[in-house]
């Protein structure tokens, strides 16, 4: 189901992106390393964390316990981030949409 998102975030940065302008395979790649990378690190993150603790002590059913609360809180971080990314895809925008300046005129004797 997270690579099924990670796609999904890749279609939409790439008809954004080339709504306004810019590289739409450039901003797809860039959503989509941002959400697997986003959710890959935390988990991984998470689980050196809770294995630190079993080897330190805890139960090993702490595992099993903080599993799910682990892989959402990677889930909305990895939604978190790749909104980013598009949010910012949306604000610059319309600064690429604006009208050039009108050609310069010269005076002609």
């Amino acid at each position: 189901m997270f690579f099924v998102f990670a796609i999904i975030s890749f279609s939409i940065a790439y008809r954004r992106a080339k709504a306004t302008g810019r590289s739409g395979y450039l901003w797809g790649i860039i959503a989509t390393a941002t959400f697997i990378g986003t959710g890959l690190s935390l988990t991984f993150g998470f689980s050196v964390f809770l294995g630190m603790g079993i080897e330190l002590g805890w139960s090993e059913n702490t595992l099993e316990t903080y599993t799910i609360i682990c892989a959402i809180t990677s889930m909305v971080a990895s939604f978190g981030t790749t909104w980013l990314i598009l949010h910012k895809l949306n604000e610059t925008s319309e600064e690429t949409l604006s009208e050039p300046p009108p050609p310069p005129t010269f005076n002609q004797n």
